[in-house]
C-alpha cells in the first residue's frame, strides 16, 4: 500500500476505488508492472534510510531498458503521477538525445521527416 501511495492518482482515491474499475490508460501489465517496482524500491529507500548514492545506481540499474519500455513509461508514470519515475524516465530520453543532430535523432528514433516548410 505504501508503494502504492507514492502515485499521486492512486493515494488520491478513496477506500471506495478499490470496489470499482480504475481506468489507468492504456498501460500494459509489463509497464505497471515496472511502475510498481520503481513504487516498491523507493519506498523501501524511504523507509531504510538508503543512501543517494545506492538509489542513484539502483536508478541507473532500473532504467537499463529497451526504448519501447521507456516511451510507455513516460505516460504512465505521468497518468499515474509518480513525479519521480517521470522524471526519471525522461532524464533517460533526454540522455539518448543529447549531442545528437535532429537527423540522428529521427535515425535513432524510426522518425518520419515530413516537415514541408
Amino acid at each position: 500500500r505504501d508503494a502504492a501511495n507514492m502515485s499521486g492518482f492512486l493515494n488520491g482515491l478513496d477506500d471506495e476505488a478499490g470496489k470499482v474499475p480504475v481506468p489507468v490508460l492504456k498501460v500494459t501489465a509489463d509497464t505497471l508492472i515496472k511502475a510498481l517496482e520503481y513504487c516498491e524500491y523507493h519506498c523501501k529507500a524511504e523507509r531504510q534510510d538508503i543512501s543517494e548514492m545506492e538509489i542513484r545506481d539502483w536508478n541507473e540499474k532500473f532504467m537499463d531498458i529497451d526504448d519501447e519500455m521507456v516511451f510507455n513509461l513516460i505516460p504512465a508514470a505521468n497518468f499515474l503521477a509518480i513525479k519521480g519515475l517521470l522524471d526519471l524516465s525522461c532524464k533517460k530520453v533526454r540522455d539518448k538525445i543529447r549531442g545528437k543532430t535532429p537527423e540522428e535523432i529521427r535515425t535513432r528514433f524510426n522518425i518520419t521527416n515530413d516537415f514541408a516548410p
